[in-house]
């Protein structure tokens, strides 16, 4: 089976994003000390001297996790010319929405030291995402095994 264009987009824009993600990972602490971002958080700087070191921290631990998704995705789109209903996969989403309920309890952790709506609002993000990650491992397990069952009656 010939590997649809849209398919083909994707997995370029999810190679494009896990390199610059790895990029902007490994460039974290540089970035912390430009000018520019301490003018946008300039109050939390002045009010908590260890804002930067705690966002530090705090990035790395959501960063590092969602290039994890990232990188599920890509394998994941890799099995669509030969046909995306595998186990394989099932297990994919299932990790990614663990990954996902990780990164909700990470910004809900966040809120409760720095509360802001857009973190809030991530978190909640985050949750749905799970929970669609689990949804869709149960409608892909139910098709591979149906998969499985029309192979066997043929």
């Amino acid at each position: 089976m010939k590997e649809p264009f849209v398919s083909k987009i994707l997995k370029y824009a999810l190679y494009f994003i896990f390199i610059s993600g790895v990029l902007m990972t490994i460039a974290l602490p540089r970035i912390l000390k430009w000018h520019i971002y301490m003018a946008v958080f300039y109050d939390s700087y002045i009010i908590n001297p260890g804002y930067r070191t705690f966002l530090m921290v705090f990035l790395y631990t959501v960063a590092i996790p969602s290039l994890w998704i990232v990188l599920e995705m890509i394998l994941m789109l890799r099995s669509v010319p030969k046909g995306p209903f595998i186990m394989r996969n099932v297990r994919a989403l299932n990790r990614i929405g663990v990954i996902f309920l990780f990164l909700a309890a990470a910004f809900f952790g966040k809120c409760l030291l720095y509360i802001t709506i857009l973190t809030f609002l991530c978190g909640v993000l985050f949750i749905v995402g799970g929970l669609f990650a689990f949804t869709l491992a149960a409608l892909i397990r139910q098709a591979v095994v149906f998969r499985e069952e029309n192979d066997l009656t043929i």
